[in-house]
């Protein structure tokens, strides 16, 4: 298994945008800590939330790291990634209009590359899935 962590630079307002889908609000968040108060999550999201709303538009980097079992992930894959970054495609087919590929290739690429976490979909209209990378460098641990 290798490691991954993915890092993104985030704005302050929008990590409280991120914390008040998660929660619902700051009363909620503290309520839970209350209940819970040996949870490191909620006290440093609670943290993060307090501090963000006196700063919010200082930036914080952020990583996640997740394990891939098999690093089968080459430079069409990459390409892939970097291309959602840039383009902001708005579904699968739009994807493979900009790569000038074939939708199977992109569908099999893309479904690949989100079960492995390194994109996600959100739907949209007509349940279309529209690729979305949320973050903004790679690191790999050896």
């Amino acid at each position: 298994m290798i490691p991954l962590t993915i890092m993104r630079i985030i704005k302050g307002k929008d990590k409280i945008r991120e914390l008040e889908n998660q929660y619902g609000s700051l009363k909620n968040l503290k309520r839970k800590f209350e209940k819970d108060n040996e949870n490191m999550l909620l006290y440093s999201d609670l943290e993060d939330w307090e501090y963000f709303l006196k700063h919010p538009n200082e930036e914080q980097e952020e990583g996640k790291t997740i394990f891939i079992e098999d690093i089968n992930i080459g430079n069409k894959d990459f390409e892939i990634i970097k291309t959602i970054k840039e383009n902001n495609p708005n579904s699968i087919s739009e994807l493979a209009k900009i790569l000038n590929k074939e939708v199977s290739f992109v569908q099999k690429k893309v479904n690949l590359l989100e079960k492995e976490g390194l994109i996600d979909f959100k739907y949209g209209s007509k349940n279309r899935k529209i690729p979305i990378v949320n973050y903004d460098k790679i690191e790999i641990a050896i």
